[in-house]
């Protein structure tokens, strides 16, 4: 799992310019969407609650995220943490 990302970067750019483990909020302001860490595809957090702390900058969603892909994790506070 050492070779797996272990935390989310939060940028301001458009939604398929999203690099593994970015997260963007989008234009509307509406929802989150992040890029998977594992197969590179952006995904909408729409069906997901979302809690940002923006003077701190840490973003918390839930429940637990899954791809297409498999994988399958928890952001708290910017920290993904992986199911196994």
């Amino acid at each position: 799992m050492s070779d797996r990302l272990m935390q989310i970067t939060i940028v301001d750019k458009e939604i398929h310019h999203l690099l593994p483990g970015e997260v963007t909020l989008s234009d509307d302001r509406k929802y989150w969407f992040v890029c998977c860490p594992l197969c590179k595809g952006p995904g909408s957090l729409s069906g997901h609650q979302s809690t940002y702390d923006e003077g701190a900058g840490l973003l918390t969603i839930s429940p637990s995220l899954l791809c297409g892909c498999g994988a399958h994790y928890f952001i708290v506070n910017n920290e993904i943490r992986w199911c196994t």
